[in-house]
């Protein structure tokens, strides 16, 4: 009996929010951190920077529509690091790339210590990097984040998810409406 009850919290440690595999504590910084407490702490970071435009939840919503908070079991797939945002190579590459984005490469670099013109792909695994990278590629779009759910479905699919990912905007509206956390 003593064995079932230190194996079931041995178990629960693995799984807590805010502990990793390793039982270390997680924190925006952490590589594979996850769980809807390191997205809030995120997001509010990124917002509290005073740099973008207002997202009305948009960013906690592609978190939980992509990868469940990183919860999901593909988030930290092998070869991938696009993190708890699942930003592709591609997309982290027009982040580093893109000079329209200089002030705000500029901004970070000036309010957290990130040189973002330096980063790798592989940073992505840290959460705050996953968010700023997807924050960096939704600010490139000319249209404004959309305030109603509808619309951000439609515009996660647009200029998110685009054609290439397999994602619906009714998908998204459905994923959101069963979310917790900063998303819902």
């Amino acid at each position: 009996m003593f064995l079932k009850i230190v194996f079931v919290a041995v178990l629960a440690c693995q799984f807590l929010p805010g502990t990793t595999a390793r039982r270390r504590p997680c924190s925006i910084y952490t590589p594979r951190c996850k769980g809807a407490s390191v997205v809030k702490a995120v997001v509010d970071k990124i917002n509290g920077l005073g740099i973008f435009p207002k997202d009305h939840k948009f960013l906690c919503r592609i978190a939980w529509v992509e990868s469940r908070y990183g919860l999901h079991r593909g988030t930290f797939r092998r070869g991938y690091y696009g993190g708890i945002w699942q930003v592709d190579r591609i997309g982290h590459l027009e982040t580093r790339t893109n000079r329209r984005l200089r002030r705000y490469w500029n901004l970070i670099k000036a309010k957290l210590g990130i040189d973002w013109t330096r980063t790798r792909w592989q940073d992505l695994r840290r959460p705050l990097y996953s968010g700023l990278a997807a924050r960096l590629y939704l600010v490139r779009i000319p249209a404004a984040i959309p305030r109603y759910l509808g619309a951000q479905a439609q515009y996660w699919k647009r200029y998110y998810n685009t054609y290439a990912g397999a994602g619906t905007p009714q998908k998204f509206m459905r994923d959101v409406r069963q979310a917790y956390g900063c998303a819902k």
